[in-house]
């Protein structure tokens, strides 16, 4: 479990989450739906497990930790993940969604602040990268206000649901790397 605030942690999904995570997204569809996409309308109970069951088998394999994040009375209030780089000096790989009525309170900065903190834990851990598309202002606000050095963009490394688009860099390397650690805005 992994503390990101006085009403907020990270706790990896368990399959009690189903049904609260299948609400989450049909709930939020208006925010997921232009940025997401795994997030489609109806989405169902099932597709929640398929997602959950997979992110414990990342976990066992090393690959990546995905968390649920909640609030004090334990409620999803969106996800957030770090997958492991597969090569010495290749980024790890930062993402966050939050369901759309708990948006604008600063979930998504504390969880990728706990995030950047479990992964720099790891001693072969020497940078993170956050994608956002381009026009997902929302996103790319989440990483500057983390302390995220903008690299530029590059086309085609996010790919939506209308296909490619210009996608934006985000790096942060390891405080000790660096003398500075991520800021918490």
């Amino acid at each position: 479990m992994t503390q990101t605030g006085t009403h907020l942690r990270l706790r990896p999904f368990t399959l009690n989450d189903i049904a609260a995570f299948t609400e989450a997204v049909n709930a939020s569809l208006d925010s997921l739906l232009p940025w997401m996409v795994w997030a489609h309308a109806n989405y169902q109970p099932h597709e929640a497990e398929s997602w959950i069951r997979f992110t414990h088998w990342q976990r066992l394999k090393g690959e990546a930790e995905e968390f649920a994040i909640v609030d004090q009375r334990d409620r999803i209030l969106g996800g957030a993940g770090i997958r492991f780089a597969r090569h010495p000096g290749d980024f790890s790989a930062l993402g966050y969604w939050v369901r759309s009525d708990a948006q604008r309170q600063g979930i998504a900065s504390r969880a990728v602040i706990a995030l950047l903190s479990l992964g720099f834990s790891r001693p072969e851990t020497r940078g993170i990268e956050i994608l956002a598309a381009e026009d997902n202002l929302a996103s790319r606000a989440v990483a500057e206000k983390c302390g995220g050095e903008f690299i530029g963009c590059r086309y085609g490394l996010i790919v939506l649901e209308s296909g490619p688009v210009n996608s934006a860099i985000y790096h942060f390397q390891r405080p000790d790397a660096t003398g500075s650690s991520p800021s918490t805005g």
